[in-house]
């Protein structure tokens, strides 16, 4: 079973996985911290958005293969990051704008590139939508205070989260894949970790 998350930066995907994949023992797979982020990532101004988007992408895709095939293999897979397989959906949205421009000379390509990964990627068997209220949002992206959230002033863009979870209805219509909404709080990872697993015990 490979189990993915989505939600709003800050909402608590990596850290609620993490505590999942402990509760349920399962393998997880993680996106990179900040810290561990290449310097054309925090140098996006100077060498363009879509050389940063494409180094995460040739982070989190291989994490999905893997996912997919510890799956293929009986086992269960957990991943924090869902986005390769959703952008297609609100690319180019202007509450998106700040991943790339609609005016970027490469935005064609990295809509191209959404639009095959929709199609192609390995699809979770359950997708956990984290969805939070804007007070609670703000909170998680200060305690998480990252220099990116600053930068690309992302407090500005909570909308947002409205697209990204109807992106999630589509991708549960149209891959099969069962879709699970948790309202996110002021809790410890470990505490909406069993909420997930309580509402999955009813599919595992």
């Amino acid at each position: 079973m490979l189990i993915a998350f989505a939600g709003l930066p800050s909402s608590g995907k990596s850290s609620t996985a993490k505590a999942l994949g402990r509760l349920i023992h399962a393998e997880v797979h993680l996106e990179p911290e900040e810290s561990a982020w290449p310097e054309l990532v925090k140098e996006r101004a100077t060498v363009g958005a879509f050389t940063a988007l494409t180094w995460f992408r040739t982070v989190r895709v291989p994490q999905l293969f893997k996912a997919d095939d510890y799956r293929k293999r009986g086992g269960i897979s957990v991943i924090d990051s869902y986005y390769d397989v959703l952008v297609d959906c609100y690319l180019g949205d202007v509450a998106f704008e700040w991943l790339i421009s609609k005016r970027d000379p490469y935005f064609a390509a990295a809509q191209s590139m959404a639009r095959t990964d929709w199609l192609t990627l390995p699809k979770a068997d359950i997708l956990v939508f984290l969805r939070l209220d804007e007070k609670v949002w703000r909170e998680f992206m200060s305690r998480r205070d990252r220099d990116f959230d600053r930068t690309a002033e992302l407090c500005k863009y909570f909308e947002m989260q409205a697209i990204m979870e109807e992106a999630c209805r589509k991708a549960a219509k149209e891959h099969g894949t069962r879709l699970i909404n948790v309202d996110q709080e002021s809790a410890t990872p470990e505490i909406t970790a069993r909420r997930v697993a309580d509402v999955m015990g009813m599919v595992l």
